[in-house]
């Protein structure tokens, strides 16, 4: 397991996702990069990417992830429900038409606020696909 440090909010949380998101006691977001990576995915194919939501406020409503068009890039980045409960798992999917490497920004919102200060509500994740070698 990796950790992901949370900036400016809390302990690393343990995972194995390649990223982590903290929201603490003032419904503010942070999320993080973990030491984990993405490996490169095949094109064609919807591809899940889950993290852990550490609730360190006990905050309940919803958590959005928004994220900028990418060409050749389909996002599926649905709105979770926060329960209170202080970990939650999360995720979002991403599927390539091409061969490419994109830099994608996401920026996550809790109860339709701003998040934490932006830098840290805010995250560039770069993927990687291929053409799927069949043998």
């Amino acid at each position: 397991m990796a950790h992901g440090e949370p900036a400016g909010c809390c302990g690393p949380v343990d995972t194995a996702a390649p990223i982590s998101v903290t929201i603490n006691p003032e419904a503010r977001v942070n999320v993080a990069r973990t030491e984990n990576r993405v490996e490169s995915l095949t094109i064609g194919d919807w591809h899940t990417i889950d993290f852990p939501i550490v609730n360190t406020g006990y905050v309940t409503g919803p958590l959005v992830i928004e994220g900028d068009q990418v060409p050749n890039v389909e996002l599926d980045l649905p709105v979770h429900e926060l329960t209170g409960e202080p970990r939650q798992e999360g995720g979002f999917r991403v599927r390539f038409d091409v061969p490419t490497t994109v830099d994608l920004t996401l920026t996550f919102r809790a109860l339709g606020a701003l998040g934490g200060l932006a830098i840290h509500s805010s995250l560039h994740l770069i993927l990687r696909s291929h053409v799927a070698v069949h043998t």
